[in-house]
């Protein structure tokens, strides 16, 4: 928390009580979240202050809004969490953190053969989860 308020305060940007809730949520979970599940998680009544905070968390670079399944999903963005990408699961929209050095050499190894200077990257992979799949196994 005080790494946020620090970034907060170099930027000028005051730390109210529902910033601070929403980054305590984001740090919380393991995966990308909702805002009807973030709202779910905390005490803000008011809707809009919780678009207001993940607008100027995604302004800021401290949060990264992900598409996932045709919904917005929010996860805190580096240095708050380690860079890492996602597997999808189709079906039941399961999300999984993948962190792989070899993804990352591979992704940066394109960038350089095609003379990009990369300046950020997300993979997210899409499948059927082995739930899925069994349940599915299980139908037939």
């Amino acid at each position: 928390m005080e790494q946020f308020e620090t970034y907060l305060r170099e930027r000028g940007v005051r730390q109210t009580e529902p910033r601070r809730e929403i980054f305590k949520i984001l740090n919380e979970y393991d995966q990308p979240l909702t805002i009807k599940e973030i709202l779910r998680y905390s005490q803000i009544s008011e809707r809009t202050s919780v678009y207001r905070a993940l607008s100027l968390f995604v302004e800021l670079e401290i949060a990264e809004v992900l598409q996932i399944k045709g919904k917005q999903r929010y996860e805190l963005a580096e240095p708050f969490k380690s860079h890492h990408h996602h597997l999808v699961c189709i079906r039941c929209g399961a999300l999984v953190p993948i962190n792989q050095p070899k993804l990352e050499r591979l992704v940066q190894h394109i960038a350089s053969d095609q003379h990009y200077q990369l300046t950020s990257h997300h993979v997210e992979l899409q499948g059927i989860c082995n739930t899925c799949q069994k349940n599915s196994e299980k139908i037939s």
